[in-house]
């Protein structure tokens, strides 16, 4: 099993929980050891703890990835697989002020061209 299922079926084993903001349209996770945390979460970065030192895989993106419908839960022969590069999300934050991602800013994946599909991956 690959990190993201992995961190994937951490979250849904201890009630993680994603919610849009009604307001602003982002994205929150709730914690799956403390009651009352709530972490923003997008799909390039968390405010968690693995996402504090800037471990690209924890259980809050893949529930938001799993939400958008980026992660699949179990192998599904009639959907293709994730594209490695961008982790199916379709596109790369652009990189401002050394290494801090401006979520505003966004280019399509160039190995998938945006579909977040391996299957779509040039030759």
């Amino acid at each position: 099993m690959d990190r993201w299922h992995a961190a994937l079926v951490r979250a849904i084993a201890e009630g993680v929980e994603v919610r849009q903001l009604a307001g602003c349209g982002g994205w929150i996770a709730t914690s799956g050891s403390d009651p009352e945390t709530a972490y923003e979460v997008t799909p390039w970065e968390c405010e968690c703890y693995a996402g504090q030192f800037v471990d690209p895989v924890c259980k809050h993106r893949a529930a938001l990835l799993w939400k958008l419908g980026r992660l699949y839960f179990e192998p599904d022969p009639s959907r293709p697989g994730l594209c490695p590069t961008c982790n199916g999300v379709g596109a790369h934050p652009v990189i401002h002020f050394g290494d801090r991602l401006a979520n505003a800013s966004q280019v399509v994946c160039q190995d998938c061209h945006g579909s977040g599909h391996a299957r779509d991956q040039a030759a």
